[in-house]
């Protein structure tokens, strides 16, 4: 059974993918999500089925997550599986990833191939060492053939490394560092599990110049900047506020990173060559 904070990171996770304004969630989807704050799971189960019914990208995704977890069901990988196929053709961005990780479990087996495999259609930014040629991602037969030519080392690595990229790269929009402009970064080498989450931009400071501030500082008061809203700026408090989103979005992908690290355990043999650096833009929409 996977760690409570597991269970809980997924709630907030498909909490926070109703909220998206990109998409309409079904109301019936919203009401699993509710049940199973509150810990209901024969309610979460039946609303389930009643958001099934719709066949919605956010409640096929729901579902592979509650069988992949046994959050509210009892776990059944297979049918996760399935969920998470019926997703991926319903056009959940995060479907590819999530059978990723899911073939990438050591619960699961894992099926290394199949792991790969849904790397490869996920555009994970796995090391070159751990890289078909594009010709070859389309076709199952020559894929498996290229994959037995490997040592059995680097398969092991690279299934490693693809269950933690796809555990992150199924909750976030992720991109490879070089790529563009980064929110929060992600610094990986999967050699030592040393996986660092930080951010790209300074701190901003608010300074309160409001007169009350000023007199009370000439008074001596050490604490009376505590009337920031007064005196900022509206481009200020928008900076400000951005700051708070991005030290949200740290804190929760280094949670998933280390959850990550967890459930896939480091095999030996890694390359100490390998580094992967990603931009995370933010958290997926569904």
């Amino acid at each position: 059974m996977r760690p409570q904070a597991f269970f809980l990171s997924l709630v907030a996770a498909a909490a926070a993918m109703l909220a998206q304004p990109s998409h309409a969630a079904s109301e019936s989807t919203k009401l699993v999500i509710q049940a199973i704050e509150a810990r209901d799971c024969v309610a979460a189960a039946r609303e389930l089925n009643v958001a099934l019914a719709g066949g919605t990208p956010e409640a096929l995704s729901l579902a592979g997550v509650m069988f992949e977890t046994g959050l509210c069901l009892k776990a059944n990988l297979e049918r996760s599986a399935r969920f998470y196929m019926k997703a991926a053709d319903a056009g959940a961005s995060s479907a590819r990833s999530r059978l990723a990780g899911l073939y990438a479990l050591p619960a699961s087996g894992p099926d290394k191939g199949a792991a790969l495999w849904w790397s490869m259609q996920a555009n994970l930014p796995l090391p070159a060492a751990c890289q078909v040629e594009p010709g070859m991602r389309g076709n199952a037969e020559q894929f498996a053939k290229v994959l037995s030519a490997w040592p059995a080392q680097v398969l092991d690595a690279c299934v490693h490394v693809t269950g933690v990229l796809a555990a992150i790269d199924a909750e976030f929009v992720v991109k490879d560092a070089a790529q563009g402009r980064t929110t929060v970064s992600v610094d990986f080498r999967p050699a030592t599990s040393a996986l660092e989450v930080r951010s790209s931009q300074s701190s901003l400071a608010l300074v309160d110049n409001s007169p009350r501030a000023a007199a009370a500082s000439n008074a001596g008061n050490l604490f009376a900047n505590n009337s920031v809203s007064q005196s900022a700026t509206p481009e200020q408090m928008l900076a400000l506020r951005a700051q708070e989103e991005r030290q949200a979005l740290i804190k929760r992908v280094e949670t998933v990173s280390k959850d990550a690290l967890a459930r896939y355990p480091r095999p030996t043999g890694v390359s100490a060559d390998w580094r992967i650096q990603l931009s995370v833009e933010g958290p997926r929409d569904r």
